[in-house]
């Protein structure tokens, strides 16, 4: 298996070329930047405001629209069931013990806002760093290179894996195999397909450990980089711009200027 979990988007721009562990810095600092911010309109400003970052750095259009294609069923779900969650002010309508309220259906656009928000920042630093560059960057923050390798792995075989399943499934196909009927046949239909794919996990896990053990892992604990990460002006200045800009937000809200 070749398949990669990689949806780096070459480019030269600031956010391509700043140090990956600035960029976590500053991913963290945006992710509670956004559930710190007060409701819908500023939430969507924020999100906007990345969507128009990612674009003037160079990320294609079309990565966009799949992340809006990839979070649709996530969205409608939130839109459909959390109005009904927490009913508060004014009532639209009420069908037995579910009330819709205008409050409800803030929130849920709120949540929504938020939720799209947090994965387009981590997305975003998936667009612009380099696989081996995060890895490494975590790595250097004093994470375990096991560690470092656990994650890298998971980007690797995860989609590894879920092409494995296409191809047992389109093999079944092939010789006849149907999945019909409601959920619960559907999901028995379903058992030999999963078999199958758990069983090739194992063998491609089992040749991974023997990949890994061919190759000295751990067998010393002082470990080696053949280029590592350094962090220039730019990401020095950088760090500190956001941190003080976050610095001044948290000011702002405990002042009550931001209601």
């Amino acid at each position: 298996m070749t398949v990669v979990f990689d949806i780096y988007a070459p480019g030269s721009s600031l956010l391509h070329r700043l140090d990956p562990r600035v960029k976590l810095w500053a991913v963290t600092l945006a992710v509670v930047f956004a559930f710190l911010l007060p409701g819908p309109v500023s939430a969507a400003v924020f999100l906007l405001a990345i969507h128009v970052a990612l674009y003037l750095a160079g990320v294609p259009g079309r990565r966009l629209l799949r992340f809006w294609r990839d979070m649709g069923v996530l969205i409608i779900l939130i839109l459909l069931l959390q109005p009904f969650a927490r009913p508060s002010g004014q009532e639209l309508f009420e069908l037995g013990p579910l009330r819709l309220t205008t409050g409800g259906v803030l929130d849920a656009i709120t949540i929504v806002l938020r939720t799209l928000t947090v994965a387009l920042i981590i997305a975003g630093l998936l667009f612009t760093t380099e696989h081996r560059a995060l890895i490494q960057g975590i790595v250097s923050l004093g994470v375990p290179y096991t560690w470092g390798l656990t994650i890298s792995l998971a980007l690797r075989f995860l989609p590894a894996v879920q092409s494995l399943f296409q191809t047992v499934r389109d093999a079944q196909a092939a010789r006849g195999w149907v999945a019909e009927g409601n959920v619960l046949k559907r999901t028995r239909d379903y058992i030999p397909i999963l078999v199958a794919v758990l069983i090739s996990t194992l063998r491609m896990s089992d040749d991974l450990t023997l990949a890994l053990a061919a190759r000295g892992l751990e067998a010393s604990e002082r470990r080696t980089t053949w280029r590592g990460v350094e962090m220039a002006p730019r990401d020095w200045l950088f760090a500190v711009g956001v941190t003080l800009a976050f610095g001044l937000f948290l000011l702002w809200r405990s002042q009550g200027w931001l209601a």
